[in-house]
């Protein structure tokens, strides 16, 4: 029998006691009949009202304050429905609402002795309190004594009608292992909610918290953890503060229930549920240092609730549902900084110094780009040294001045001397915020650069950065950075390449021997090349120093990622044509580009599918061809060939399968 009907019966059952049972007049006054009739018709009257949904239950209220008698408002009002609403309170006909009385008192000193608080005196205090709100005083929308959240009920469900299932599996993606002093919503439980043959809307999480070495629990809300947060997907969609009044103590447990939200979990799929948390901005060492802190769904499988298309509440969730983050007491004691190349430091080049008096001198000449990133706490910088590496025969020196930037804020600079290969850059007090990242840039002045190439290479370490956090203690750094080779010399040819592509033609090659390749395989490079420090001369194709050699001092072959010699030793052509602007003269098969004149030149370089006429054919794969060298000669220097580029992937082209 339902409520209502139950009711309903009970009102029938007081009506016919009334019109069958004879009260003689003698046994009692006018007076105490009338108040006996007037107390039947306030039962009747508030049975009536509980099946027509009159009176509120109270639900849809958290006790917030300490009431007793005396005490008035909305709460009271709240109070004294709840306890109509079980039973324990019968209002009189024309009582009103809101009064704390003594009807209220031992009402409540009714429901306290039925669950075991003591001492039952009628005092509604932060353990009943707690309790109540427990049991469904808590909120349902809205905001209410730090709890907030969305909307209750099934909406949204498409699957009206229809009974399903939920389970939940543990999903700690996203989840952090170590949480620290002051951390801001900071995700400690995640698990997956599944649908089954319903849409399913999860309306209630239950979590339990433990703390694993002393017997009290309390501290994992008094110490250690303040708030949490249920979050779908990044959204926050209720929270609730931690006290003595909202965690629930049953047994040996804690507990703490969040509602005020209405996650749709569409039948046959998964949703990740994160719990995140505030932590307190201090926290003593005694409380984690010996001392674990757990947080899971109940043992008793009921965790979470949901409810299904039919409106059946279904449940799920044990303790296999948990997580013990690891509590660092102070974030700034574990301040790190983490070095690493910049993805705009240069590439592997060469370039001409051709400045200055001599025409051997270039300035701020960029040898490293290199980001610095500060976690957990702001990190001063304080000193920072840089080694700058010089290989190759060449004359060029970095040792004049070397500059650290900050973005486009030089810091400080350092002559570096010879023998230590290293500028030292100290007191320059640089602050990289928490969880922020700061680019340095290290330039350096070229001085006495002469034919023949200088090879310099920049580099800084962990190990080379002298730092400390916002207190100016040590912090943990990591990382490295090194920049690619400059090459510096101080007349000739500065190449860069403008673009590459790759591409295949006719047929597969047949099984039979034939005497001509069907099909072919042509790399396209457009190569741009300066004259600085003074003119150049190029060499046609039918020069005996060609621009670019047909041989593997110009190209290689790249077969499944790896050289393959066989192919790039035969069956292949290179042809090229250098701009009119290069002035043939008296050259022959050559042309000179005269001081500060650059071009651009196309050049091809074409595999075949058979090596030799007959049956050999190119053994299948990804192929990709890369530039080796470039050939060119000055009248100071003669034939020289820049070589950075041999082996670099910038400039490979991309693969194609062949033939």
């Amino acid at each position: 029998m339902n409520l209502k009907s139950k009711m309903f019966a009970g009102v029938v059952g007081i009506a016919m006691v009334m019109s069958m049972v004879a009260i003689p007049a003698s046994a009692q006054t006018t007076a105490e009949l009338t108040a006996m009739i007037n107390s039947l018709l306030a039962q009747i009257t508030q049975l009536q009202a509980q099946i027509s949904g009159g009176a509120s239950t109270g639900a849809g209220t958290t006790f917030t304050t300490d009431l007793t008698v005396g005490s008035t408002g909305a709460e009271v009002t709240a109070l004294q429905q709840w306890l109509v609403s079980k039973g324990h309170l019968i209002m009189p006909a024309g009582v009103a609402y809101g009064y704390f009385g003594s009807l209220t008192r031992s009402a409540l000193a009714a429901y306290q002795a039925s669950v075991g608080i003591t001492p039952a005196v009628g005092y509604f205090g932060p353990i009943t309190r707690a309790k109540v709100n427990a049991m469904g005083g808590g909120t349902t929308g809205g905001t209410t004594g730090g709890t907030t959240g969305g909307t209750t009920g099934s909406t949204g469900i498409t699957t009206p009608g229809v009974e399903g299932t939920i389970s939940v599996t543990s999903n700690n993606s996203g989840i952090a292992s170590t949480v620290y002093e002051g951390d801001e919503m900071v995700a400690i439980l995640g698990f997956d909610v599944e649908a089954k043959t319903s849409d399913m809307a999860v309306q209630r999480i239950k979590l339990d918290l433990d703390e694993d070495v002393t017997a009290s629990d309390t501290k994992f809300y008094n110490k250690i953890f303040k708030k949490l947060y249920v979050t779908v997907d990044g959204s926050v969609l209720t929270s609730i503060d931690l006290n003595s009044s909202t965690v629930v103590k049953d047994g040996a447990n804690y507990f703490i229930t969040l509602t005020g939200f209405n996650i749709i979990v569409p039948k046959n799929s998964k949703k990740q549920v994160v719990i995140k948390a505030d932590v307190y901005s201090s926290i003593d060492s005694a409380d984690y240092n010996t001392e674990t802190y757990t947080i899971s769904l109940p043992a008793a499988g009921s965790g979470v609730r949901a409810v299904d298309g039919a409106g059946i509440d279904q449940y799920a969730g044990d303790n296999t549902i948990t997580r013990t983050p690891v509590i660092s007491a102070d974030l700034t004691d574990s301040a790190t900084l983490t070095l690493s190349l910049n993805n705009s430091s240069p590439i592997k080049r060469e370039i001409v110094a051709s400045q200055g008096s001599a025409d051997n001198e270039l300035d701020d000449v960029t040898l490293l780009v290199f980001d610095v990133k500060a976690e957990k706490d702001d990190v001063t910088i304080t000193d920072l040294n840089v080694g700058i590496w010089k290989t190759g025969s060449g004359a060029a020196t970095a040792s004049t001045s070397v500059s650290l930037f900050d973005g486009s804020t030089e810091i400080d600079s350092d002559t570096m001397a010879a023998a230590d290969l290293q500028a030292v850059f100290s007191d320059i007090d640089v602050v990289v915020a928490k969880d922020t990242t700061k680019t340095f840039t290290v330039k350096a002045d070229i001085r006495a650069a002469n034919g023949t190439v200088a090879n310099f290479v920049a580099s800084t370490t962990a190990a080379m950065i002298t730092d400390e956090n916002s207190r100016g203690d040590a912090v943990t750094d990591s990382g490295s950075a090194t920049g690619y080779q400059t090459g510096i010399r101080n007349a000739g040819a500065e190449v860069t390449l403008v673009s590459k592509t790759i591409t295949t033609d006719g047929v597969p090659e047949s099984d039979t021997a034939n005497t001509f390749s069907t099909s072919s395989l042509s790399a396209v490079f457009n190569v741009k090349i300066k004259a600085l420090g003074s003119s150049i001369d190029l060499g046609g194709v039918a020069s005996g120093t060609p621009l670019f050699a047909s041989s593997t001092t110009g190209f290689k072959v790249y077969r499944n990622g790896s050289y393959d010699s066989v192919v790039g030793g035969a069956a292949t052509t290179t042809s090229f044509s250098i701009p009119s602007n290069c002035t043939t003269g008296s050259l022959t098969n050559s042309c000179t580009l005269a001081e500060n004149a650059e071009v651009v030149v196309p050049v091809t370089f074409q595999i075949f599918g058979r090596i030799t006429a007959g049956p050999t054919k190119v053994s299948a794969g990804l192929y990709a061809v890369g530039i080796e060298g470039v050939q060119w000669n000055t009248s100071a220097s003669g034939a020289q060939t820049t070589t950075f580029m041999a082996g670099e992937i910038d400039w490979r082209t991309t693969e194609v399968a062949f033939p």
